[in-house]
């Protein structure tokens, strides 16, 4: 369904409906305080020149860039007007920038998935003033490489590094009084591969193709040229690096990335927490009068890490409803707390009252949902299964991260000490550090 791209502020033209197009960002967002208007080639600033798109947010549009000063390939986010308003993800970034480096005992660890804020800078448009944030050069989220694979899961010894890391990353955050705050698998980015940031225009359209672009339409099949404001040709986001099922060791170090939505509950309450609805804790429904705090990202955490091991999402992540998304909650970690329960008023829709899954739905579990999403698909590829003593081990790990009640879940601490994560996790994590370092030596 289109959406009407309102012209800036000021003009008199009648809003123009836009045709949308898949994996890009909403046309209507092009409006004052919104998106910046860029195509390939486009200078960002002084310094700064498009080369390819990475992706987009609801804040910002993410471009692969060419650093004219140093010659080299970054990243470049570029916020709406409203978000630079803001400046929430510059701040956090700055924050995490002042961190000490003796702040967790560790700094090699969770500090290396953290980005650091190479330059930052404002630019004009002809919707607003919008905030450029230049970090290193990645090679794409951990969801386009999976979905660039179809179904097959990662190797094993991979998503153990990735969600060792992931854990880290967190633990790191935590620690240091912060809330990431949208924790899901398109925030995960995997780092660009050695001498990246080095390749030329001439050599990165060798190897990963030219630019894809399309023309931005009107309803009724006009193109949109002269619009202020609203970009005539859409960029689709690119992807540089390995598809899932092609990741070794050695490439599966990553960046958590998308700081905007992020805060530090000592200093600022917040009531709701903004992840993606699959990932979002079950008191976002049923306790909006709650402030937020640490537990509740320990929810998002679980379905990170489970999403990382399995072929899927524990829950469903595609039009999935409110009581869709705690129906699948239900299947799997049993009835809601009472008072939940009893605020849920389509829950005969899916349930008997004492909880049951109606006739007419599948049996499930969290134990049937493990063999379902984790092991099934790795048995018909081939791949190493999940042994016996690791799923116990990683359940034993999950089940505290996903109680109903944020006071009953686990804190990351916990989750660094389980035994999956010291006996099967951060082994491979050791493993993919010294590969890394064995590259870096040749």
């Amino acid at each position: 369904m289109s959406q009407p791209a309102k012209q800036s502020s000021g003009t008199l033209r009648p809003p123009i409906s836009i045709k949308p197009i898949e994996d890009v960002e909403p046309f209507y967002m092009y409006d004052h305080d919104g998106y910046h208007p860029l195509n390939i080639g486009s200078p960002i600033g002084d310094r700064y020149r498009v080369v390819d798109k990475l992706g987009h947010g609801s804040y910002s549009t993410v471009w692969l860039a060419r650093d004219k000063q140093l010659q080299r390939l970054v990243t470049v986010k570029v916020c709406t007007g409203e978000e630079s308003r803001r400046e929430s993800e510059s701040k956090m970034l700055s924050l995490l920038a002042a961190i000490p480096l003796e702040a967790d005992g560790d700094p090699a660890l969770g500090r290396d998935m953290m980005p650091s804020l190479l330059d930052t800078f404002q630019v004009q448009g002809p919707n607003g003033t919008h905030t450029c944030l230049v970090t290193a050069a990645a090679s794409g989220s951990l969801s386009r490489s999976k979905r660039n694979s179809v179904s097959a899961p990662l190797d094993l010894h991979v998503a153990r590094a990735i969600a060792a890391q992931l854990v880290l990353a967190v633990a790191y955050l935590h620690g240091n009084g912060i809330i990431h705050g949208d924790l899901h698998l398109g925030n995960i980015l995997l780092k660009a591969s050695r001498g990246f940031e080095l390749l030329s225009d001439e050599e990165l359209r060798e190897r990963w193709g030219e630019p894809e672009e399309e023309q931005v339409e009107t309803d009724d099949d006009k193109p949109v040229l002269d619009a202020v404001g609203i970009p005539s040709l859409a960029t689709l986001p690119a992807f540089f690096g390995k598809n899932s099922d092609e990741l070794s060791l050695s490439d599966a170090a990553i960046l958590l990335a998308d700081f905007g939505t992020s805060f530090c509950p000592s200093q600022e309450t917040r009531f709701t927490f903004p992840t993606a609805p699959h990932c979002r804790p079950p008191e976002d429904r049923f306790e909006p009068e709650q402030p937020r705090s640490f537990p509740s990202e320990i929810w998002t955490l679980a379905c990170s890490i489970w999403a990382v091991i399995g072929q899927r999402s524990l829950f469903e992540t595609y039009f999935c409803s409110n009581d869709r998304t705690t129906a699948q909650q239900v299947e799997a970690l049993g009835r809601l707390p009472p008072e939940w329960w009893a605020r849920w008023e389509n829950r005969s829709k899916y349930f008997t009252e004492d909880g049951q899954l109606l006739r007419n739905r599948r049996v499930a579990s969290l134990d049937a949902e493990f063999d379902s999403a984790i092991q099934n698909g790795r048995k018909e590829l081939g791949q190493e299964m999940v042994s016996v003593d690791e799923k116990g081990a990683f359940m034993t790990m999950i089940r505290p991260m996903l109680e109903y009640r944020p006071e009953k879940r686990c804190t990351v601490n916990e989750v660094l000490q389980s035994e999956w994560m010291t006996k099967w996790a951060m082994p491979d994590f050791k493993r993919m550090r010294k590969e890394l370092a064995a590259k870096k030596e040749v």
